[in-house]
């Protein structure tokens, strides 16, 4: 055995290489993050463009006056109703309407095809652009940096250099940069983060 005897690393040292470690894992999570952020905005770009043009449907045709407006009733008709189910219904009102009596069927026929060749076209665009696959890992990289962030400022901070470094993540520019034109305003941010930064701040300042 050997006659020098091996000191046993400090509590603050312990503190420091915890903290460079989690630091360091919080880094590699921030850069994951960055990179699947950048691919997940590219592929919503590319699809975007590719993206075929809503049609120009008379909403009043199909509808009349009281139900034709409304960014509500047109993103139902292009995205959610039952296009034939529709028709059916247009059909068995034999072309009579509370507004007019004229047969004008297959002129309202005619604007759900519209919708029916639009909705063919959005689904070969999607097949060609699939965002679902991105948007899982972006949003699998954003709860990995999650989970390292919370680490970081949960853990010990070694020195007062590591404290600033808490205090401007939780408060500095970034994090407090006006939304819109909205003025600047502090961040709500768990009990726990800010308990723990008092905490490191109480310890560092009794053994200075």
């Amino acid at each position: 055995m050997s006659a020098l005897a091996i000191a046993a690393p400090s509590a603050a040292t312990d503190t420091l290489t915890v903290w460079n470690n989690l630091r360091a894992a919080y880094d590699a999570a921030m850069a994951a993050d960055d990179d699947a952020s950048a691919r997940y905005d590219a592929a919503v770009a590319a699809y975007e463009a590719d993206k075929p043009t809503e049609p120009d449907v008379n909403m009043m045709l199909l509808f009349g006056g009281f139900l034709s407006g409304g960014d509500i009733a047109r993103f139902r008709l292009l995205y959610v109703d039952d296009i034939d189910e529709l028709q059916l219904r247009i059909i068995a009102a034999k072309g009579v309407t509370r507004w007019e009596r004229v047969d004008r069927d297959p002129e309202r026929i005619a604007e759900l095809d519209k919708v029916r060749e639009y909705r063919r076209l959005l689904a070969e665009c999607k097949e060609r652009h699939p965002i679902a696959a991105i948007e899982d890992e972006w949003e699998a990289a954003g709860e990995r940096l999650a989970v390292a962030r919370s680490a970081l400022l949960l853990a010990p901070a070694p020195d007062y250099g590591a404290v600033r470094w808490k205090l401007d993540l939780l408060f500095g520019p970034e994090a407090t940069t006006p939304i819109a034109d909205r003025e600047r305003s502090i961040p709500s941010w768990s009990c726990e983060f800010t308990d723990a930064l008092i905490a490191d701040m109480a310890r560092l300042g009794a053994t200075a």
